[in-house]
């Protein structure tokens, strides 16, 4: 079902870069772990955008997707399968890789809902923050 590499733990956001030498470790990690994910060692558009089409086919009945699509900060200001390629954006993607790894794996429903929430109050959190700063 999933044709991505899923066996893996999210580790970019943990890196703390506190001195000038580390700066940029994290978005250097998020772009390795990005190829990790779809079996690449180098950026190829038409392998990342077949798998993402072919995962958004897979998933779009989902109601998780819905939910995740309900509260997502782009709401009406993008269709849902851009909203999706979101997700696996820097804000997103290690919280959305463990959606998909207890998805893919048929894991426990507890797992994944727990998984699903942390992703939503992610979303809110980083919709309400923006919302601030606009105001």
């Amino acid at each position: 079902m999933c044709d991505l590499e899923l066996n893996y733990l999210c580790t970019y956001k943990l890196i703390t870069e506190d001195d000038d030498d580390e700066k940029g470790l994290s978005k250097m990690m998020y772009q390795i772990q990005y190829l990790q994910m779809f079996g690449l060692t180098e950026f190829d558009e038409n392998v990342v955008g077949k798998k993402l089409d072919t995962l958004y086919t897979q998933l779009e009945k989902e109601p998780f997707l819905e939910e995740l699509f309900e509260i997502h900060p782009y709401i009406g200001k993008m269709c849902k399968q851009i909203m999706f390629r979101t997700l696996f954006s820097y804000d997103y993607m290690d919280l959305f890789h463990k959606v998909l790894y207890y998805y893919c794996n048929h894991a426990d429903i507890d797992s994944l809902n727990s998984s699903i929430q942390q992703l939503k109050v992610h979303m809110k959190s980083l919709t309400e923050k923006n919302t601030h700063i606009l105001e």
